[in-house]
């Protein structure tokens, strides 16, 4: 499970990034449905297992939801 656990080091890696440059509140937004989806993809066109595929999943939108509460409070809308 390295790869997930990289795949989603590098998702985090990359909001915070655009948070720490001002992408502006908007496209943080933005860039996370965007990730989150292709990350997702990701997991479903792999040869994991389908129960893993769903933990994955689950993880995934844990994560989206952290930052997507990064971002509000980055940019104080929430």
């Amino acid at each position: 499970m390295t790869e997930f656990e990289n795949l989603k080091a590098s998702y985090t890696a990359t909001i915070q990034f655009g948070l720490a440059t001002n992408v502006g509140y908007l496209e943080s937004k933005r860039g996370n449905e965007v990730l989150h989806e292709f990350c997702k993809q990701l997991v479903e066109n792999s040869d994991y297992y389908d129960n893993d595929k769903r933990a994955m999943n689950q993880e995934l939108e844990l994560l989206k939801e952290t930052l997507n509460k990064e971002i509000e409070a980055y940019y104080q809308h929430g």
